[in-house]
């Protein structure tokens, strides 16, 4: 297992460094989100589904630049070529965000529906139990989204699958990501240990949840951040290649038989 945080760990580096422009993207994406919120925020329903129209876009965009810097491309900083990334995978992204609201809705429903039928049980708890199995389940969506070959429910499965099949391979270096930018931003605690489950469930699932973790920085400390959460994004990228991958490694199959028993 080792040996193979060391392998991605070193491709990432330099395809990080390949595709430095990738990491700017999400300057871009706050100067979109931003004022799209402001102008929409009095328009309620409406203003909602333009904004998640909006997020849509540019996570596409996103998870576009980060498959050419996964593999190993390097990225140019021309308009033209950037503009056709808000449409390359805005559908997909479309049908997970579907999913996961229609999801959203049904917790929400079995949530009320406890606290109506028992009143000692702690609703924000019980959410809290909900979200953290979301976190766990669904936390390789972005990388489904862009090596994966299915939608909707059926790609959040193919999640959750995933993460049955790779739970320790997969969390340790996430959950070490999550903990350093919550300990960056001030808001890490100990005393809250769930709380890294779902930092680097949320974090990791849309731009919107990346800018986040910028607004308890200094400025000095941006442009780390930025590069940060640019090598974070696609080791991910390359592990869950590998961990996917038809060819494999034999240390890491042993090892998960091993986990397994």
């Amino acid at each position: 297992m080792l040996y193979l945080y060391a392998k991605v760990g070193k491709m990432a580096a330099r395809n990080a460094v390949r595709a430095w422009p990738a990491a700017l993207s999400l300057i871009v994406y706050a100067l979109i989100l931003y004022p799209v919120g402001l102008v929409t925020q009095s328009l309620g329903i409406v203003g909602g589904f333009v904004v998640g129209l909006v997020a849509a876009a540019c996570w596409s965009s996103y998870l576009e630049l980060i498959s050419q810097a996964v593999a190993g491309a390097a990225i140019r900083v021309r308009w033209h070529e950037f503009k056709s990334t808000f449409l390359a995978r805005f559908w997909d992204v479309i049908s997970v965000m579907f999913a996961f609201w229609i999801i959203g809705y049904a917790v929400r429903a079995v949530v009320g529906t406890v606290a109506q039928g028992a009143p000692q049980v702690n609703p924000s708890a019980l959410s809290a139990i909900f979200g953290i199995a979301m976190a766990f389940f669904f936390n390789a969506v972005p990388e489904l989204l862009y090596q994966g070959n299915t939608r909707s429910f059926a790609l959040l499965l193919a999640s959750a699958r995933f993460m049955l099949a790779n739970p320790v391979v997969w969390l340790l270096p996430n959950i070490v990501f999550a903990a350093l930018i919550l300990a960056a931003g001030g808001g890490l605690h100990f005393q809250r240990p769930a709380e890294v489950l779902l930092a680097f469930g949320n974090t990791f699932s849309s731009p919107i949840g990346v800018l986040g973790l910028f607004a308890g920085l200094p400025l000095w400390g941006l442009p780390l951040a930025l590069f940060g959460v640019h090598y974070a994004m696609i080791f991910r990228g390359l592990l869950y290649r590998e961990l996917s991958g038809s060819g494999g490694n034999a240390r890491l199959r042993a090892f998960q038989a091993h986990m397994r028993r």
